[in-house]
């Protein structure tokens, strides 16, 4: 399995325009001959169709892309068996889960609530969104190719931040009805909660430990999440752990034993117990690509 994450781009010879934080690729000319089977995308991700079509396979899902849609992301997914059309192309924003962290306590995070419960999704721009998407890229190569300036950087968060709340509109009703409210003291639990849930140096807690982490009862701390995402908090950690445990099993090198020790379970069997009733297969059978 590839990964994808800055040092790979450091690593390329692609032409993309990045910093320590972000990279910017707009030309699929570079990877067309390329095959990739599985490819693990380790930050928040960004592409706007803008030729030609595509097919991509997202946890067990297949998506036909064409002209004007676009995939937002957030880390660890994988993209499977991807196909591109002769003209396919397409804009690439990635950006590391550090810098979002970062944007997110400088903005407004209405935004990153959507991102966080789920995992990817798949929207269809107009030709005007389309076509703001181009100017945003533009103007973001050419903030990163240009000298430091004493404003630079606070410049490159507000386009940043300018072009992901045109995402956002395209959201469905229902989900801008509830991101759109007001919750300043649950956005900074919430805004914890997932810079602490999506860091991989941290262990998996339970609900009450993560709410007296943050000091607050675990009914608080469940209503926050649940209003913001969508979600309670124990169904997105049951989510996360699931997400990264069907990455480990990806991994051949690492027993289940040794996954489920990693992952914080106390044993094997509670490890197994645990993915069957969220998966509907066991980890064995998950690993010899078995799904529901």
């Amino acid at each position: 399995m590839e990964k994808l994450d800055l040092q790979t781009f450091a690593d390329s010879k692609l032409s993309f325009h990045c910093n320590e934080h972000i990279a910017i690729f707009c030309n699929f000319d570079e990877v067309r001959n390329h095959t990739i089977s599985d490819l693990l995308v380790e930050g928040f991700l960004f592409a706007v169709v803008t030729h030609g079509h595509a097919q991509v396979s997202l946890e067990d899902k297949t998506y036909h892309l064409q002209e004007g849609d676009i995939i937002t992301c957030k880390p660890r997914n994988i993209f499977e068996k991807s196909m591109m059309s002769m003209d396919f192309n397409a804009l690439v924003l990635f950006v590391s889960p550090e810098y979002m962290a970062q944007l997110s306590q400088m903005v407004r995070m209405e935004w990153t609530y959507s991102m966080f419960s789920s995992s990817y999704r798949v929207l269809h721009a107009d030709e005007m969104t389309v076509k703001r998407c181009r100017l945003y890229f533009d103007l973001l190569k050419n903030h990163l190719s240009s000298p430091d300036t004493p404003h630079k950087e606070l410049s490159l968060r507000l386009f940043f931040a300018s072009m992901t709340y045109d995402l956002q509109d395209l959201q469905k009703p229902q989900d801008e009805e509830r991101l759109h409210q007001t919750y300043s003291s649950a956005e900074n639990i919430l805004r914890q909660f997932m810079q602490h849930l999506h860091d991989p140096a941290q262990p998996y807690l339970s609900v009450r430990e993560y709410a007296n982490l943050f000091n607050i009862t675990s009914k608080y701390f469940s209503s926050v999440c649940k209003r913001l995402t969508g979600k309670t908090a124990n169904k997105l950690i049951s989510d996360e752990v699931v997400r990264s445990a069907q990455i480990a099993l990806r991994d051949s090198s690492k027993s289940i034993k040794q996954i489920a020790t990693l992952m914080g379970f106390k044993n094997q069997s509670h490890f197994g117990r645990f993915f069957r009733q969220q998966t509907g297969v066991s980890p064995q059978q998950y690993r010899d690509g078995k799904t529901i």
